[in-house]
């Protein structure tokens, strides 16, 4: 049976913290497939800085190009009209049809929200949910929780350097929320499948790139080389 997983979020931009979630997951599940799902261009996310949804996609496809177990889902996948999570995953589940075990994967803070999703009933049972650790569960205000609540984004807020000193606290608080929504959803009658990646809480935001764009600060060690020069050469988020 082929494990494939979905990776969905913003991505603006995307770099290291994305790139290591998807790495951890598919070395610790076996999985055959991440489907990276860009998002078009969320309502409650628009700025005027925001890069556009084919610029997103050109820099996922360079930060991926190395896996060849890494995919970027068709435009099709999430139209504009849509971003429900339910919608993309029947439309990849019916692009990738036979036997297969599908994933979703998540940040802790997302999934927080999951009880709240557009016939969350019945996504929750169509996939196991692999939760990796965040160093918080977002700030309302400013939406840095990466929360979309179709495609829900697992670490816009990762990236750059793990913390050392409280991975293991991110792990206890991870499998803390993952516990939380199961009880949630049982109370929906329905049983969802969970598990935390063993990896440490990684501490950046796309924002955070962004405004470092903005001042002109070296992306090293945030994003993946191509991006940077990508960025670059299209003086985005300046």
């Amino acid at each position: 049976m082929a494990k494939i997983a979905i990776l969905g979020g913003t991505f603006d931009p995307v770099h290291w913290g994305h790139v290591l979630v998807a790495q951890t997951a598919a070395s610790q599940f076996n999985l055959d497939r991440v489907i990276w799902v860009p998002d078009r261009s969320p309502p409650h996310k628009w700025r005027p800085d925001l890069a556009s949804f084919e610029q997103r996609r050109e820099m996922l496809a360079l930060a991926i190009a190395h896996r060849p177990d890494f995919v970027i889902s068709p435009p099709s996948a999430n139209p504009s009209d849509s971003s429900f999570a339910i919608d993309t995953l029947l439309y990849l589940q019916k692009l990738y049809p036979g036997d297969r075990r599908w994933y979703w994967i998540i940040g802790s803070d997302a999934l927080l929200t999951l009880p709240k999703w557009h016939r969350c009933a019945e996504i929750a049972g169509l996939c196991d949910w692999l939760v990796a650790p965040r160093p918080s569960q977002g700030d309302p205000e400013t939406g840095e929780s990466e929360e979309i609540e179709g495609v829900s984004e697992s670490g816009d807020s990762l990236s750059g350097k793990p913390i050392d000193s409280g991975g293991d606290r991110m792990q206890v608080q991870a499998n803390a929320v993952g516990r939380r929504v199961a009880e949630q959803m049982a109370l929906m009658n329905v049983e969802i499948r969970w598990e935390v990646l063993s990896m440490a809480a990684i501490e950046i935001s796309s924002s955070h790139i962004r405004r470092c764009c903005a001042e002109r600060i070296d992306l090293r060690y945030l994003v993946p080389e191509v991006v940077g020069t990508y960025i670059a050469a299209h003086q985005l988020y300046q």
